[in-house]
């Protein structure tokens, strides 16, 4: 872990599941995507003590996990994800799959923590939201 007392959560984030890597304490899982899924994955970060989770913007499939983070109280940030690949590719990872991106926005998190990432605004969502259902 970075130079900070903070315990971060990276979350890759599909269409069906998120992967979630927490490398100071080697603890790693896999949780389905709906409510049930946001749930146990509140639970599991509550039991470990984790104080922000950080997910890479992913077309929108990260909303509801951030949403669901930010209503239980942890701090949330979405990073763009070319910029965690662009580490990653720094520190020679070349290989890609759900558990180790999940690793690696952990490492990009502890090692970058006041990186720029997405501000939240509920109102703009809100408004997006309207305007999707509109259409």
């Amino acid at each position: 872990m970075a130079q900070n007392s903070h315990v971060v959560v990276g979350i890759d984030v599909a269409k069906d599941k998120v992967d979630a890597c927490i490398r100071s304490l080697s603890q790693r899982q896999a949780f389905p995507s709906g409510a049930k899924g946001r749930r146990k994955l509140v639970a599991w970060l509550r039991k470990h003590k984790v104080d922000r989770a950080v997910m890479e913007a992913s077309g929108g499939y990260e909303r509801d996990w951030a949403k669901a983070l930010r209503e239980a109280c942890f701090a949330v940030r979405i990073v763009d994800p070319r910029r965690v690949r662009n580490f990653a590719r720094s520190a020679g990872r070349l290989a890609k799959n759900d558990t180790i991106d999940a690793d690696t926005i952990a490492w990009f998190a502890e090692t970058f923590e006041d990186a720029p990432s997405q501000t939240h605004d509920a109102a703009r969502e809100e408004l997006a939201a309207l305007v999707k259902a509109r259409k």
